[in-house]
């Protein structure tokens, strides 16, 4: 059985798990987003492989009798894609162990610009004689 797997928007969106929260930087944009707890472990599932049915019955499992399990893990992949960090394509998908991080927090996505300057910088065509990281000014 087909199963939409997700797969990170790489080489352009980079993403890593640190004790539990995934740090994600668009290097397009120069966002930069935050996801613990159960975020984490969904980012993590994402790197693995792991498809939205996959998702969903780790969620289920990790978290019984926890209302609107569904909607938060279906709405946290929907605002991965809907920022461009992740897309989902229809094929078998991998079926990875995820841990599950406790207590159960519904799935969010903090959104942090303030670096977008710094991130979208190009550091050898935008910066001036004293070098990075020093912006050039435009003429």
């Amino acid at each position: 059985m087909s199963d939409v797997a997700y797969a990170i928007c790489g080489p352009s969106v980079v993403g890593e798990v640190i004790d539990g929260e995934a740090i994600i930087v668009d290097l397009r944009s120069g966002a930069y987003y935050s996801a613990d707890g159960v975020g984490g472990a969904i980012w993590q599932a994402i790197e693995a492989g792991a498809g939205r049915q996959a998702i969903i019955d780790w969620a289920l499992g990790a978290y019984p009798g926890q209302a609107g399990v569904v909607a938060d893990v279906e709405g946290f992949l929907e605002t991965l894609l809907a920022n461009e960090l992740v897309r989902a394509d229809v094929q078998d998908a991998a079926r990875p162990q995820i841990a599950a991080p406790q207590p159960y927090q519904a799935p969010a996505l903090a959104v942090h610009k303030d670096m977008q300057d710094l991130i979208t910088l190009d550091p050898i065509h935008d910066v001036d004689d004293m070098g990075w990281p020093t912006r050039k000014v435009a003429d």
